[in-house]
């Protein structure tokens, strides 16, 4: 899986590839800075990394929740 963020001017590319059937997964971004890659047991943890690092290069706070479009705060039932 490829996914692309723009965060101002510049372009944040993330690969999440496994690297065989059953994994590990092996989760790459490429930033300005330079590439972060880190090894999973399963996708799901790849991708809750994944969102982390964007969260992290994106200025995101972790105080403030998100807010999904339907308007309830993501992570709440």
């Amino acid at each position: 899986m490829v996914h692309f963020l723009n965060i101002g001017s510049q372009v944040v590319r993330s690969e999440l590839l496994a690297m065989s059937p059953s994994g590990p997964f092996r989760l790459a971004v490429h930033h300005p800075n330079g590439p972060i890659v880190e090894y999973f047991d399963s996708a799901i943890a790849g991708l809750q990394r994944q969102a982390e690092i964007e969260d992290a290069l994106s200025g995101y706070r972790s105080d403030v929740p998100r807010v999904a479009i339907s308007g309830t705060p993501v992570g709440s039932a």
